[in-house]
C-alpha cells in the first residue's frame, strides 16, 4: 500500500523546556505552567521559568499534558488500531488535549488505513488536484509514490514527534506509528514506576530515537547490541533491520534515556545513575516488556525475571555486593564475568526494591538520587540504606537463593 507521510517537523509538535503547554486551578485563578511532577500530598509546577511547589489540597485543578497522555492511551487502547472512524475521534481528542503530535500521527495512520481519507488529507495540510491528493514537503510536492520512495531512504528520514520523544526512521511507516505509541506508553510506565519514589520531574527535552531500516547505516555501538543510547547526543539508536527484534534489550536501552532525562530534569544537573544500578532498572524494564496483537505492547511487572535470579542463585562464586557497586560501565559490556554483572545488578536492584517486605526501597530511592551526583561510594551506599553491607548481603543472598530455586 502507499502511505502519504509529513517529513517536516512542525515546530508546534516538538515542545521547548519553556513552553508552558499545562494549566493548574489555584484559588480559581488559573495558570499556565508546565506540571512537573504530582502525587496526593504535593503538586510541583514551573511558571515563567520558576518552579513552584504547593499542596494538592490548594489546587482545585489540573490539565497536564501526561493526564492528556493517560487519557488517549488508555482511549486507543479500547479501539482497533484498523478502525479509521474510532482513530479519527482520537484525532479529534488529541487536538483538544494538547497532544499536536499525537493528533498528526493517528491522521498519518488512517492514511495508511484509508489512502484517499479526504479528513485526514485536510488536516496534514494536503492538497488535491487533478491528479489526486499531493503533500507539499519542504518546498516541493510529491505524489504518494513519491513519498513512498522518499522516505525509505535514511537520508531523507520520515520524522514522527510524539509527546515527549522525535522519532527518525527509514523502517515501513505502520511500524514507526506503532513505536510512537509504544514510546509514550514506555514514558508513562516509567513513571509510574519510579516517579512516585524519587519525585521525578517529567522531562521537554526531547530525547531523539533513530531507528535504522538497513544495518549499514545503523551507527556501530560500543559493544555488539541491537541498541544504544548516547547520553552525549540525548539519542537512542535502534538496528531496524531485524524481522523479529530483541524488543528487551531495545526497551532496557530506553530505560538509559528515561533515566537521563528524568533525572537531569528533576535534579538540574548532569549526571549518571551509578553503573550498577543503572543496569539493574535497565534489566528490570527490558525483562517486564509484553508483545501484544496490533503492534502493542505492555509491562508486567509483577513478578521477578527468573532467568536472571536462577542463574544468580546457582553461581557458584557469585560476585560480592561490593564488586556489584563498584563496578564500571565496561564490565557489564564485556569480559567473561559481564554475564554475571548484569544479572546480579538486577537481583539486587529487585531486592532492594521488593525485599524484606521493601523496607530498603526508600533508601534506594535516595541513593539513585544521590548516585547521579557522584555520590555511588559503598560507604555512602551503606550510610543511605542503614545497614552494614555484610548483613545485607546476607539478606540479599538469602533472598536470591530463596527466589531463584
Amino acid at each position: 500500500m502507499i502511505v502519504p507521510l509529513l517529513l517536516a517537523v512542525s515546530p508546534a509538535l516538538t515542545p521547548s523546556v519553556e513552553d508552558e503547554p499545562d494549566l493548574v486551578v489555584i484559588d480559581g485563578k488559573e495558570i499556565a505552567c508546565r506540571v512537573l511532577y504530582e502525587d496526593e500530598e504535593t503538586v510541583v509546577y514551573r511558571a515563567r521559568r520558576k518552579n513552584k511547589e504547593v499542596p494538592a489540597a490548594e489546587v482545585g485543578a489540573i490539565h497536564s499534558v501526561e493526564r492528556s497522555l493517560r487519557e488517549f492511551l488508555e482511549a486507543y487502547d479500547r479501539v482497533s488500531a484498523a478502525d479509521v472512524t474510532a482513530l479519527a475521534d482520537l484525532a479529534l481528542l488529541c487536538e483538544g488535549r494538547d497532544l499536536a503530535a499525537e493528533a498528526r500521527n493517528l491522521w498519518i495512520r488512517i492514511l495508511t488505513l484509508d489512502p484517499e481519507n479526504e479528513e485526514a488529507w485536510t488536516k496534514l495540510g494536503g492538497s488535491k488536484g487533478r491528479k489526486g491528493w499531493r503533500m507539499k514537503v519542504r518546498g516541493r510536492f510529491y505524489t504518494l509514490e513519491q513519498l513512498r520512495e522518499r522516505v525509505a531512504d535514511w537520508k531523507n528520514a520520515m520524522e514522527l514527534p510524539t509527546a515527549h520523544f522525535l522519532i527518525k526512521t527509514d523502517v515501513a511507516p505502520e511500524r514507526a506509528l506503532d513505536v510512537a505509541i509504544n514510546l509514550e506508553r514506555a514514558y508513562l510506565t516509567y513513571y509510574d514506576l519510579l516517579g512516585p519514589h524519587l519525585k521525578l520531574y517529567v522531562f521537554d527535552e526531547i530525547p531523539e530515537i533513530h531507528i535504522f531500516a538497513h544495518a549499514d547505516d545503523y551507527p556501530v555501538p560500543p559493544t555488539p547490541r541491537e541498541a544504544w543510547f548516547s547520553m552525549a547526543q540525548n539519542t537512542l539508536y535502534v538496528d531496524g533491520s531485524k524481522d523479529d527484534p530483541n524488543v528487551g534489550e531495545i526497551a532496557a536501552n530506553l530505560t538509559y534515556a528515561l533515566i537521563y532525562n528524568s533525572f537531569h530534569r528533576t535534579l538540574g544537573k548532569s549526571g549518571s545513575v551509578a553503573p550498577w544500578a543503572r543496569r539493574g532498572l535497565a534489566e528490570a524494564f527490558g525483562a517486564a516488556i509484553r508483545r501484544e496483537a496490533e503492534g502493542r505492547v505492555r509491562w508486567d511487572f509483577e513478578g521477578p525475571y527468573l532467568p536472571h535470579f536462577g542463574s544468580h542463585a546457582r553461581d557458584a562464586q557469585p560476585l560480592s555486593m561490593k564488586q556489584v557497586i563498584r563496578a564500571g560501565y565496561t564490565a557489564f559490556d564485556s569480559g567473561t564475568d559481564a554475564n554475571r554483572y548484569v544479572a546480579q545488578s538486577y537481583t539486587l536492584a529487585y531486592f532492594l526494591v521488593h525485599g524484606q517486605d521493601g523496607k530498603h526501597r526508600a533508601g534506594f530511592a535516595e541513593y539513585l538520587r544521590s548516585s547521579f551526583e557522584g555520590k555511588g561510594s559503598t560507604t555512602h551506599f551503606e550510610k543511605i540504606l542503614d545497614v552494614k553491607l555484610d548483613d545485607l548481603e546476607k539478606e540479599w543472598a538469602a533472598y536470591v537463593k530463596e527466589i531463584g530455586r
